[in-house]
């Protein structure tokens, strides 16, 4: 009796043994098909697969401040192959973890859509901002200026007008007020030539053109000196400077490297009656933002905040951005 329940006790301790092992060997099984599963699922390029887009925010070409958190940013779609793309936004500046907020903005230009926006400029003391094509490398086409207003969280088109100078690729653009005058500044991308004219807003036309040459800030760092400008309401003239893959024939250009910075350049003031530029000698570095490419650029001067600088950015396949720039005083 005894070696018939010794048996029968060997026995369950056996078949529990051999069920352990058979659990162990499945589930080893099952996290290798896992493995392999998740290995060979696609690059989440080719399909959803789940993953979302971190920011559908377009590119920030040209960027005004409104005042208190608003924005005014153009995005520089083109007119062949990106007609459905929004030409114009109102921006909010964050207030918690879901980032910058942005309203697209339908416009009638009045027949043919912008192509290629490429800056815009507030006309100090007012509501109204102008719309800057880049005059899309020559072509006679799209070379204009818009005047829209700003309603609340509206954008109309007012006014338009065509560039009063041949134009090439214009990247930087402002209007600054000069005692009871206005007087409008702008640069191509590729020149550090700056040139600007006394401006009337009303009838949007210009008064002789001139011009002053800036050194470049920093030519082995950036091979587009000139791509976004903003002014103070001292006079001090702030740009910003970028570098651009694609400009340097890197390979897979869209996806960077990237860099930037901002300087102040110098000032616009009257000298016997007239607008003037006086550059400094040396460009007055403001701050440097490694890994973002920076197209525009928008001062901001409140009670609350003081002093700042905000850049926006086109970092190609990364998608835009908004940030504020630390200033040196800030180090």
């Amino acid at each position: 009796m005894k070696k018939t329940i010794f048996s029968f006790s060997f026995f369950v301790v056996f078949c529990t043994a051999c069920i352990l092992h058979a659990g162990v060997y499945v589930g080893t099984v099952e996290a290798a098909t896992l493995v392999r599963s998740e290995m060979s699922r696609p690059n989440p390029h080719s399909g959803s697969q789940g993953f979302r887009q971190s920011s559908d925010l377009p590119d920030l070409s040209g960027l005004v401040w409104l005042g208190g958190d608003r924005f005014l940013a153009v995005h520089d779609a083109k007119a062949v192959g990106e007609s459905g793309n929004p030409r114009v936004s109102l921006l909010s500046l964050p207030a918690d973890s879901k980032g910058v907020l942005w309203k697209p903005q339908a416009l009638d230009f009045g027949g043919l859509k912008s192509n290629d926006l490429e800056s815009a400029a507030r006309i100090p003391g007012t509501n109204d901002v102008l719309l800057v094509e880049s005059g899309d490398n020559g072509n006679p086409g799209f070379q204009r200026i818009f005047k829209a207003r700003v309603e609340d969280n509206r954008v109309r088109i007012v006014a338009v007008t065509t560039w009063p100078v041949s134009i090439h690729n214009v990247e930087a653009s402002a209007v600054a007020a000069l005692g009871d005058r206005f007087v409008f500044l702008f640069g191509e991308r590729a020149s550090t030539e700056l040139r600007w004219a006394v401006f009337d807003p009303d009838t949007l036309s210009f008064g002789p053109i001139r011009s002053a040459t800036f050194p470049n800030p920093d030519p082995s760092a950036f091979n587009r000196p000139l791509v976004a400008m903003d002014l103070d309401s001292g006079g001090l003239i702030y740009i910003a400077s970028a570098f651009d893959a694609e400009t340097a024939g890197l390979p897979d250009p869209d996806n960077g490297p990237f860099a930037s910075a901002v300087y102040c350049i110098g000032s616009l003031t009257e000298i016997s009656g007239e607008p003037e530029v006086i550059l400094f000698g040396t460009p007055q570095l403001k701050g440097t933002l490694h890994g973002f490419k920076v197209e525009s650029v928008a001062i901001r001067e409140s009670d609350e905040y003081g002093f700042q600088i905000f850049v926006g950015t086109d970092d190609e396949n990364y998608g835009a951005t908004l940030r504020l720039l630390r200033l040196p005083s800030e180090h």
